[in-house]
């Protein structure tokens, strides 16, 4: 074996352990959008933050600059959710968990799975294409989303993403504050929230947004 080949095997062999150190390090400690206050303690993610990030993903799919010849503000909520799971591990990284298992009062099974749990927040998304009826982003048809976040042992969100021309108004986004019945039995509820993005007009573009925190009584 000559000198120069040698050479390279150390180094790659040199870099390997190095990779590897590096990784266990970063397993054992915390990834890289994970958030301390200056006593070192964990900083929870907060809905404000996942509302600042779906604002601007949302925001984005109406910059030509971004999506070029992509019609990405006709997608429904099918073709978008993949999508939005690499959007946030990229912005929440290891603190993102897809399809997570959860209670759902009503059905054979009494689970669901909710689209997202960052941290120990729940995400719900929700999508009204351009051309889809005003319905699919209404109380009444996600219902069971909302039975989700409600039965959820901690902070949660419901998102809703309207690409129309006719948008809710914040009397008609009310309407989540008549939540759906649980069915029978003593239920342990939670409060959720509700984010609302619409097209406020189109020339010149105005985008808008309605927030809503659902407190359960």
């Amino acid at each position: 074996m000559n000198i120069t080949n040698d050479l390279k095997i150390q180094l790659i062999l040199t870099y390997r352990q190095n990779k590897t150190k590096l990784d266990e390090l970063s397993d054992q400690q915390m990834s890289l959008r994970t958030k301390v206050d200056r006593k070192g303690n964990i900083v929870a993610t907060t809905i404000t933050e996942i509302t600042d990030c779906f604002e601007y993903f949302f925001s984005s799919l109406y910059r030509r600059e971004f999506v070029k010849t992509l019609r990405l503000n006709e997608c429904s909520e099918r073709e978008l959710l993949p999508l939005v799971r690499c959007y946030l591990l990229g912005w929440f990284a290891d603190n993102v968990s897809p399809e997570v298992k959860s209670r759902l009062p009503g059905t054979v099974s009494g689970h669901g799975f909710i689209d997202f749990v960052i941290d120990d927040v729940a995400v719900e998304f929700a999508v009204r294409k351009p051309t889809a009826a005003r319905s699919n982003v209404s109380a009444t048809v996600n219902s069971t989303e909302v039975k989700k976040l409600m039965k959820h042992d901690g902070k949660a969100l419901l998102v809703l993403f309207d690409f129309s021309d006719t948008p809710y108004s914040e009397e008609q986004i009310e309407s989540f504050r008549n939540w759906p019945s649980l069915g029978r039995g003593n239920h342990r509820k939670s409060a959720f929230n509700v984010v609302y993005f619409f097209v406020e007009k189109r020339r010149p573009l105005a985008l808008g947004k309605i927030t809503k925190n659902i407190r359960i009584s």
